[in-house]
């Protein structure tokens, strides 16, 4: 029962409350994702393991103008070999399609992570949501975060996260093919 509850739950969980993506009409969001850190092989060897899972990965953001959306997240490694906390401060741009039904972005921001010691990264990225309802959402997202070499027990790796979102307000979606 052990661990294929514990990732049932997980995934359960994950699937019912997560946020990431919002507009001028629906500027506060939060959410819960599956994420994951995953380094070069020789990385791994300083850093304690190739890949390093997060579950959940908190997040809360807020639309501030103009395509822009500042988030804040939280996800510490359960059930890893490996220690792996991570407190990310990201500035996304949508290109304005906030309203769309597929919103892509381009992130940029830091995050302190906490693993053999704290240790901040530069971060940049992509993402996209994909709005199925006015109100849920599947959101894909890839970053890298850099750590300077100065830094010798945390190393630059990618770091992936995967969920449902959430948005508290009604997003008023352009039509569907299958809609009209």
């Amino acid at each position: 029962m052990g661990k294929k509850f514990i990732v049932t739950a997980l995934f359960l969980f994950t699937f019912l409350l997560n946020v990431n993506a919002q507009n001028e009409g629906s500027k506060w969001t939060a959410g819960v994702s599956l994420a994951g850190a995953k380094y070069s092989f020789e990385d791994a060897k300083v850093v304690g393991g190739q890949l390093a899972y997060q579950s959940p990965r908190l997040n809360i953001s807020r639309y501030l103008f103009k395509g822009l959306t500042l988030d804040g997240a939280f996800a510490t490694a359960v059930g890893d070999n490996q220690k792996y906390t991570t407190f990310d401060g990201i500035l996304r741009y949508d290109f304005g399609t906030s309203v769309n039904n597929v919103v892509p972005y381009i992130l940029l921001g830091g995050s302190f992570i906490s693993a053999l010691k704290f240790t901040p990264t530069l971060n940049f990225g992509a993402g996209n949501t994909f709005w199925f309802t006015p109100k849920y959402g599947l959101n894909l997202q890839l970053m890298y975060k850099f750590s300077e070499s100065k830094f010798d027990s945390q190393k630059s790796h990618i770091y992936f996260s995967f969920g449902i979102v959430y948005s508290f307000g009604n997003r008023s979606l352009n039509p569907r093919l299958w809609e009209q």
